[in-house]
């Protein structure tokens, strides 16, 4: 499931064995000048990975884990990706993309695989990319 929108993001809550959501977002190079960050929140029980482009940039063993986004996109198309496998005590696996202009939460419950992607597009003058127009 994944839902567009240039500056708020939101996905729904699942409940199933394994879960994938994605997000595509918007940013332009004076967003990425201001505070924006990653934020994975969780109980206990994640184990996973954070990968950017296909890349892995931190291993996830932690309750919260927030990362500035500033130093890590770059123009054009970024896929940032969050995997690992959640073992719930009732409290929601949460992803969030925060900042001055944009705020994004998905949200995932239950012991489950986790996989949740997003999508954020880099540019000058805050064209709306999508990958028909890459």
């Amino acid at each position: 499931m994944w839902v567009t929108s240039p500056r708020l993001v939101s996905a729904n809550y699942h409940q199933t064995k394994d879960t994938k959501q994605e997000s595509i977002i918007n940013l332009t190079l004076n967003d990425l000048k201001e505070n924006n960050f990653l934020k994975i929140s969780a109980a206990n029980g994640f184990v996973g990975n954070i990968k950017l482009n296909g890349r892995n940039i931190k291993k996830i063993v932690a309750n919260n884990t927030q990362i500035p986004l500033a130093n890590i996109l770059k123009k054009g198309k970024n896929i940032l990706e969050i995997a690992g496998v959640y073992k719930s005590t009732g409290f929601p696996f949460q992803v969030e993309l925060l900042g001055p202009n944009i705020q994004l939460s998905q949200s995932s419950g239950g012991s489950k695989n986790i996989k949740q992607i997003l999508v954020i597009y880099v540019d000058e003058n805050n064209i709306i990319l999508d990958d028909e127009n890459e």
